[in-house]
């Protein structure tokens, strides 16, 4: 691609990015604006702005953690910015938001992510697992089945996902291994299902 064309392809996505943000802004301020968040400055709000663009360029999984990672390093003053991609991002950004809450583990995210989040995007089956991860980082267990479901998943990153959740956020000493074999995933599946029937019955006689 000439340098000229890709100059101008820059310009473009970096515009429409902006006009985007500024919709999405004027949507959620009743939400985000009522948080307490540290807020960035000038400076940082635009590279979190080109940052969020940046995700739905985003090819490869290096790239993915790095703007992960960068997010992360940013902390607080992205919270907004994480928020309304939950909101009103696109499916990979919205996938991205939701990794990212997840890893950060601030429960102050809690509420604003459970009030984001579209009812109407659960129905992807990607985007459910990442948003009942993200519950279950932060101590929420109510879609913690979603989870327990994803150990069937052939693909051995989800799999791995779901069984590193389970394990990292539940007392549960449950095995859990991507070597075992169909029967034995089928036996582990019911055993957290047990498990998980059991947490309700307590919670109900609490």
């Amino acid at each position: 691609m000439p340098l000229t064309t890709h100059r101008l392809l820059s310009a473009s996505l970096l515009l429409l990015g902006a006009l985007s943000s500024c919709a999405s802004n004027a949507q959620t301020q009743s939400s985000v604006s009522s948080s307490e968040w540290l807020q960035p400055s000038g400076d940082l709000q635009r590279k979190i702005n080109q940052k969020e663009i940046e995700v739905s360029l985003c090819a490869d999984q290096v790239t993915w953690i790095g703007l992960s990672d960068w997010f992360q390093s940013v902390g607080e003053p992205a919270y907004p910015k994480l928020i309304e991609m939950v909101e009103f991002g696109n499916p990979r950004q919205r996938s991205f938001s939701l990794c990212v809450i997840a890893a950060m583990q601030d429960r102050r995210l809690l509420e604003p992510m459970r009030e984001a989040m579209p009812a109407a995007s659960l129905q992807a089956e990607g985007i459910h697992r990442e948003y009942a991860r993200a519950l279950a980082k932060m101590g929420d267990f109510s879609e913690l089945p979603v989870l327990i479901e994803a150990l069937r998943d052939s693909s051995p990153e989800q799999f791995g996902r779901a069984a590193r959740a389970l394990e990292t956020v539940t007392n549960s000493n449950i095995p859990v291994s991507a070597a075992s074999t169909l029967e034995e995933r089928e036996e582990i599946i019911e055993a957290w299902l047990l498990w998980w029937e059991n947490q309700q019955q307590d919670a109900l006689l609490r």
